[in-house]
């Protein structure tokens, strides 16, 4: 059903979570407007080996503002808790990981400023939100902005750490240009 109204998960990358209570999981983002936690270790369905079943998940939680994941989830590790940051079309959130059988996700923040794929970098958390042309700067475990950097518009570009820098691509590839900011 989710393939055939092109609500499958096919449009994000999955998030490795670090390995809690026994349990190896990863968190995938869908078209659906949820966020999928996966138990690594039963994704064929069975505790043994591969079958015809699939499955593995273990949680579905709603993505910020219900909407479309269309972009890659971040993991953070900080004072012995693991956070995973999300943004969408409808906001932007972060879920701690919570111990448990099997360990879960909640809701820790949120907000309802769009953005595209998180990243963290320094003990700081950047999204691009490339319908208000800013690059926001975020307090992590708080949720807290920090600043917003004034950016040109873009079409689901990402920011990226390189040599100890964010950078921040910009253009929209619609356009076919052949040249683009930075």
């Amino acid at each position: 059903q989710l393939n055939s109204n092109d609500t499958d998960l096919g449009s994000s990358a999955p998030a490795l979570l670090p390995e809690l209570d026994g349990f190896r999981l990863a968190v995938q983002g869908g078209k659906d407007g949820s966020l999928h936690v996966l138990n690594l270790d039963r994704l064929d369905g069975t505790a043994s080996g591969a079958g015809s079943r699939t499955g593995g998940e273990v949680q579905d939680i709603a993505a910020p503002g219900g909407g479309e994941v269309l972009t890659a989830p971040a993991v953070w590790e900080h004072d012995g808790r693991t956070f995973v940051f999300v943004a969408d079309d409808s906001g932007t959130a972060a879920y701690a990981l919570q111990p448990g059988r099997p360990p879960h996700l909640v809701i820790v923040w949120s907000n309802r400023t769009a953005g595209t794929s998180p990243i963290v970098a320094g003990g700081l958390l950047y999204v691009y939100d490339e319908i208000g042309g800013s690059l926001r700067v975020y307090n992590p475990a708080q949720g807290r902005q920090i600043d917003s950097l004034a950016a040109a518009s873009g079409h689901w570009n990402s920011p990226i750490v390189v040599g100890g820098r964010v950078i921040l691509p910009t253009g929209d590839y619609h356009n076919h240009s052949e040249s683009g900011e930075l």
